[in-house]
């Protein structure tokens, strides 16, 4: 590999054919190479007459950012394609590990450098800790293949793969109109929302897009009086009352019982999972025998009232 040196503006950035990250922050790395300069030079190939890039895309945008007016750099003289992708994939593996999104980046590469579908199964997903498995594969180029929107999502987010294997059995336009939804919640939410909307499609026979687009969801999307997150959180309920119609019907039951006796808030009262029994448990702290002693009274308050009896319906 040769060595010289030549002004950023000079790599033609349009080829991004090496490229296997689009989703990063460059303000670290600059205020770095504002303090040292560039120590480690990106490596490029010449292809039709231009100079690009195969290793150091955030090494250069920040270069570019920061206005250099020359930096050094490597020419590799591969001419293979696939040669010099695979450098640029051990160069990071080296030194990293790769986001779901970039493991996605790196297999829908390989399969365009035309590698055998088998060959990339066997040799590389092990090498990028993805089990060899086809429907493994099938999933990260269907990842590969999202919007650049929640792509972006997905990766600062940074979501499991079960959760972006759900989104990846949607269609576009489902995932469209889930992606606002799923934004301010936690993974937890977000994978009880996406399993709530895939076995509703497959109960009702309704695709999700359509269930998205109900009256009462749309109408939550665009209240003024909402905040994203009450929003995700009442759109997050509307799908779990109709995935299970009659547990919703007993929650609502139980906690209106519990408002009606002025419950209070101190005591922790818990019903078992879906009402799957009668059994009901209840929490609280104190610090000594008096704090004690008055939520044991308050228990036996609220054992007296005639809507105690309701709980165990």
């Amino acid at each position: 590999m040769k060595k010289e040196n030549l002004s950023p503006g000079e790599i033609y950035l349009k080829d991004e054919r090496f490229r296997i990250s689009y989703y990063f922050s460059l303000q670290k790395l600059m205020d770095s190479l504002s303090k040292i300069g560039l120590i480690n030079p990106p490596l490029v190939t010449t292809r039709n007459g231009r100079l690009i890039l195969v290793t150091g895309w955030k090494r250069v945008l920040a270069c570019l950012k920061l206005s250099f007016p020359s930096i050094p750099i490597k020419v590799s003289e591969k001419e293979d394609d696939l040669q010099n992708f695979l450098i640029a994939v051990h160069e990071n593996l080296a030194t990293r590990k790769f986001s779901l999104i970039e493991k996605a980046e790196i297999i829908r590469r390989l399969k365009g450098f035309r590698v055998e579908k088998n060959q990339i199964i066997r040799n590389y997903l092990p090498l990028l800790d993805i089990p060899p498995d086809s429907a493994v594969y099938e999933t990260y180029l269907s990842l590969a293949g999202f919007e650049s929107e929640l792509k972006k999502f997905v990766y600062e987010k940074d979501l499991p793969f079960s959760i972006f294997q759900t989104l990846s059995e949607l269609k576009p336009e489902a995932r469209r109109l889930v992606m606002p939804i799923l934004v301010p919640l936690g993974q937890n939410k977000q994978k009880e929302i996406l399993e709530d909307l895939q076995e509703i499609s497959q109960r009702e026979n309704i695709a999700a897009e359509d269930i998205l687009k109900t009256v009462e969801i749309l109408n939550i999307q665009s209240s003024e009086n909402l905040s994203p997150l009450q929003k995700a959180d009442k759109i997050r309920a509307l799908l779990r009352k109709r995935r299970y119609p009659s547990f919703s019907s007993w929650k609502e039951s139980f906690d209106s019982t519990l408002r009606k006796m002025h419950w209070p808030e101190e005591i922790a009262v818990k019903h078992s999972p879906f009402f799957e029994d009668e059994d009901i448990s209840v929490t609280f702290s104190f610090k000594n025998k008096k704090e004690f002693e008055e939520n044991i009274l308050k228990l036996k308050r609220m054992a007296s009232k005639r809507e105690f009896s309701k709980l165990f319906r």
